[in-house]
């Protein structure tokens, strides 16, 4: 039985975590992200956004309200740089 390939890609993120107590805070994380992006508008795409990006957002804090807003700012795969995410709003 042969395995089935699961294609990457290295993006860097712009994270603005945004905390109703705590104000702002600037993370730019590297990390792996699956391939290919579901189209938008889809179910496929909300569960990827939350396996990919949402987990590398927040920086610990719990109490009050938190929104994250993230850009792809970097990419070993070129059609990925300039996607933006929402969370939290």
């Amino acid at each position: 039985m042969s395995e089935v390939e699961v294609l990457t890609a290295t993006v860097r993120l712009y994270i603005e975590n945004t905390y109703e107590f705590f104000g702002t805070q600037i993370t730019t994380p590297t990390v792996t992200v699956t391939l290919p992006v579901p189209d938008e508008g889809t179910d496929d795409r909300e569960t990827w956004e939350y396996d990919n990006v949402f987990a590398h957002t927040g920086v610990g804090h719990t109490d009050g309200d938190s929104w994250y807003d993230v850009m792809i700012v970097e990419s070993s795969a070129p059609e990925l740089v300039g996607l933006t995410f929402e969370f939290g709003y």
